[in-house]
């Protein structure tokens, strides 16, 4: 039974046809009780928050569902009710969403719609329908971190459990993290792919769990192409997104999504945590993107741009041109603003110049380099790149090992030697 008065609204909302399965007052429970882990990484303080916003809301209906590709993990959406404020119903587009990612909802057929979108899940896109695109910063390669997911005999990837350590994010470490991450679908793929190469269904049925790490690497789909920047790129489940880490010029390791704009009743969402966290995601973000990216610093343009503060520090000033130029790949318009660094005194920032301008291609900063150069020797270098391009860095960025098989071809699919560092 209840102690409180079922609102107006809840009798035409219950007998709509939504595909959510409304529960009897008399079983709703605390959202409290009903915490699903969503295998993400997520800071103490949303954390907190999330144990904050659960208090007082109660579990008052389930569905629909989304199904995890090859997996058969069936994903209900969630619907929570606060009986201090009658007038709002809250989504969660997933049982495993956190409270920080609970949509607030008119508690309308119309407004049960708009929040889950229609169709649920979104379907597949190409990346030419996917308009919208944020590049940030997660850290230097070596330090941007997940937690250890050590295989376990008998257990699916998917269900296996995190462990206490958090090591590197490399190739190994990042697939097995993602596969417990339900915000994913749990297959990616590398730069030699520019669309998702996988079909919703497992060719042939049901997959064997071995073959969810097999199958990717067998055909071919986990290889870089040399002269693309390094990248790993996953689906998400519900926006179906695209979200890539990505490692520019050896060491500045980013994550790039490329997505529709969510629905404006998500929106409300974003700005909560842009404001309350001091986030700069944009507003119309995704939320499983987001549930995903919560666990790592997102560094934007102006967290970067404060490196250049100090032009007598070449260090700073070289770092910071890195990673601005890794933000600002494939808009030409953005790297242009390069060449103002170009007659830079320091070697370093030059040096760093230099190899932004030799992995992107980007000729124009070799040539604004010779124009300012004054050292003789440096000046027949910088001619000597503009004369004879050298090839592309076959340089294995997620230390891969394919038991093998190639870990990078060429434009003509020819496997192609790799190097790491120790």
């Amino acid at each position: 039974m209840t102690d409180f008065t079922i609102p107006d609204w809840w009798r035409g909302l219950t007998g709509a046809r939504l595909g959510v399965d409304w529960l009897d007052p008399a079983d709703w429970e605390p959202a409290w009780q009903h915490i699903e882990e969503s295998g993400a990484m997520s800071p103490e303080h949303l954390d907190a928050e999330d144990e904050l916003l659960r208090k007082g809301k109660l579990l008052v209906g389930t569905g629909p569902e989304t199904v995890r590709r090859w997996t058969r993990q069936r994903l209900a959406a969630a619907w929570y009710f606060d009986p201090e404020e009658p007038g709002v119903l809250w989504c969660a587009p997933g049982g495993f969403y956190p409270a920080w990612l609970w949509v607030p909802v008119e508690p309308s057929a119309a407004g049960v719609r708009e929040a889950l979108g229609e169709p649920f899940p979104a379907p597949a896109a190409a990346r030419v329908g996917l308009t919208g695109f944020v590049r940030g910063f997660l850290g230097l390669r070596h330090l941007v971190t997940v937690p250890d997911v050590p295989p376990e005999e008998g257990v699916p990837p998917w269900e296996a459990a995190a462990g206490d350590d958090l090591v590197m994010a490399d190739g190994p470490s990042l697939d097995r993290y993602a596969k417990i991450v339900k915000f994913l679908d749990p297959q990616p793929w590398g730069s030699a792919r520019q669309e998702d190469p996988y079909p919703e269904e497992f060719p042939g049925g049901d997959a064997a769990p071995r073959l969810l790490d097999h199958a990717p690497i067998r055909d071919g789909h986990r290889m870089q192409r040399l002269g693309r920047v390094p990248s790993m790129t996953w689906r998400t489940v519900h926006s179906r997104s695209q979200l890539s880490i990505e490692v520019h010029t050896r060491e500045v390791a980013c994550a790039a999504v490329r997505y529709r704009p969510s629905p404006e009743a998500h929106r409300s969402v974003v700005r909560r945590i842009n404001e309350v966290h001091d986030e700069r995601y944009p507003e119309d973000l995704p939320l499983d993107v987001l549930g995903v990216l919560a666990g790592w610093d997102f560094g934007v343009e102006e967290d970067l741009a404060r490196n250049l503060d100090d032009p007598d520090d070449p260090d700073a000033v070289g770092a910071g041109l890195r990673c601005l130029a890794a933000l600002w790949h494939g808009d030409l318009r953005r790297c242009l603003e390069l060449r103002e660094w170009a007659a830079h005194p320091h070697p370093a920032v030059r040096a760093n110049l230099a190899m932004i301008a030799h992995t992107y291609g980007h000729r124009f900063l070799l040539q604004e380099l010779a124009l300012t150069e004054r050292d003789p020797g440096e000046l027949a270098a910088l001619e000597a790149l503009l004369d004879h391009s050298p090839d592309p860095d076959a340089f294995n960025a997620f230390r891969d090992d394919f038991g093998g098989a190639a870990i990078m071809v060429d434009e003509d699919g020819d496997p192609v030697g790799t190097w790491e560092d120790e």
